[in-house]
């Protein structure tokens, strides 16, 4: 277990639904709970959080009392209330677009292993999950119940099941594969590069079924201040690299950073300077990881992922890549392809 897993929290919510699970199936909450400092008066408690790494371990002891697959058993109770404020904040938007935004800006809070990035590629809208921790065994389970959670969140305001959606994950297919038709309502496919949910792009013009302005509104407020509390929680690197992510194409600068964090930004770089780092090479690294992605992932141009890298001109994108990979963007992606492809390069 790594040691952001103790850094990361999450909201008891989840960990509630683990043992509702459990108690229907008649399974002890001392060895559900073991290897934890988690008390089940204390989890009563609706506003409290849980580390990740508490999950992991309970996810763990579930898992070697229970066959391979059993978390797909909490599809059913993945309601909206479950996500707490995002959940309802999602299904009274105007309509799927705004409830997209407010999924790829505050899924973290929620599922903090994953961070979301989205964009529109050709006639599809992709999301793509990036892993922000080792998850050990427990992976699978974590991944899935995210990706479910997902699922949940854009059918509930199309008021539909998301059939004509396409869903990959980044690694074989699980033993419990057919099991996983039976919740997962998109074409799955296996041995990915990166977890990713796509659709159709006209889906986002849709309207929400539940649409309210004021509540939507609200929501969303409470949204942020979840994001801040959780991002103040946080280390500065981790916090940097969070902010990054989580807004593709309007990249924050230091100050904005700060601000969400309620400190100046001479704070700020004080605390990143003890942990080794600056906000340029966190910036550059999330720059360097995210190209990447979207040249062998995505039929955006080079010249669209510079500007929504935050470069306001591409040849300074194409010199930075030089400088990461050796070769421009046009060459990294016609090599990669044609190696991933077997193809002669």
């Amino acid at each position: 277990m790594d040691n952001q897993s103790q850094h990361w929290r999450i909201p008891a919510a989840y960990l509630k639904l683990f043992l509702q699970h459990v108690v229907a199936e008649n399974l002890p909450l001392e060895d559900v709970l073991a290897g934890t400092t988690l008390h089940l008066d204390e989890l009563l408690q609706s506003d409290q959080t849980v580390s990740l790494g508490e999950m992991q371990q309970v996810v763990a002891n579930v898992s070697r009392m229970m066959a391979p697959g059993w978390h797909l058993a909490l599809a059913r109770r993945l309601t909206v209330s479950s996500h707490g404020p995002l959940g309802f904040a999602v299904v009274t938007a105007p309509n799927l677009r705004a409830s997209v935004d407010a999924l790829l800006r505050f899924f973290g809070i929620r599922g903090p292993f994953l961070w979301l990035a989205g964009a529109v590629e050709g006639d599809e809208f992709v999301i793509r999950l990036h892993e922000t921790s080792d998850m050990g065994k427990e992976r699978l389970p974590l991944v899935e119940l995210a990706i479910l959670s997902l699922q949940s969140l854009i059918e509930r305001p199309l008021g539909r099941e998301i059939h004509g959606a396409r869903i990959a994950f980044a690694y074989a297919s699980p033993v419990y594969r057919a099991r996983m038709a039976e919740v997962f309502h998109a074409q799955l496919d296996f041995n990915a590069n990166r977890h990713k949910l796509s659709f159709p792009a006209a889906w986002l013009d849709e309207p929400c079924v539940m649409f309210d302005h004021a509540m939507h509104g609200y929501l969303l407020a409470l949204c942020e201040e979840e994001l801040h509390a959780a991002a103040g929680l946080l280390p500065a690197e981790i916090a940097v690299r969070h902010a990054l992510l989580t807004r593709p194409g309007r990249l924050p600068n230091l100050a904005d950073i700060a601000a969400t964090q309620h400190v100046s930004p001479r704070t700020l770089i004080r605390r990143l300077k003890r942990d080794g780092t600056s906000y340029q090479a966190i910036l550059e690294q999330v720059r360097k990881t995210l190209s990447a992605d979207y040249l062998l992932h995505s039929d955006m141009s080079a010249a669209s992922i510079a500007y929504r890298l935050g470069y306001q001109d591409p040849s300074n994108f194409g010199r930075a890549f030089r400088n990461w990979f050796g070769v421009s963007p046009g060459c990294y992606r016609t090599k990669r392809r044609n190696r991933l492809s077997g193809s002669a390069p």
